[in-house]
């Protein structure tokens, strides 16, 4: 009779311990998914930084209105959003300012959309709604 009940105790806190690493698997896998979502919410976040920073540096060099830098900007993340490259977006805002005899090279428009040479851009927050607000020198 010892046995059969050294046998369940056994059976029992085996199972125990199986509940438990199940649950501390679930709860990491779901950790490494939680931050899966919150790299990529801050990945887009940079990149649509980086279309708002090229568009308000266009509109600005075209001597344009803040509204039609917020209308430039959706058409910037529109296309950013359907697939378009940050290339792709450099050369689309490259031939636009060419268009209107503001001529600027893919560098300048690159290290403008990366903040590297936009001293406003370098100030600016980078926001996820799950985080803290951080100074980002790059977006």
């Amino acid at each position: 009779m010892v046995a059969c009940c050294d046998l369940r105790t056994l059976a029992s806190a085996d199972l125990l311990w199986r509940e438990k690493m199940l649950r501390s698997f679930e709860e990491r896998e779901r950790a490494e998914e939680l931050l899966f979502v919150i790299g990529e919410e801050r990945r887009f976040l940079n990149r649509r930084a980086g279309a708002q920073a090229l568009a308000d540096f266009a509109i600005r060099k075209l001597g344009c209105d803040a509204r039609t830098s917020r209308a430039y900007a959706d058409v910037l993340i529109d296309a950013m959003i359907h697939g378009a490259s940050n290339e792709a977006l450099l050369e689309r805002v490259r031939a636009d300012l060419a268009a209107n005899l503001a001529d600027f090279s893919l560098e300048e428009l690159r290290a403008v959309m990366l903040g590297g040479s936009d001293p406003a851009l370098r100030s600016r927050p980078v926001v996820t709604p799950r985080s803290p607000v951080r100074s980002s020198s790059r977006l």
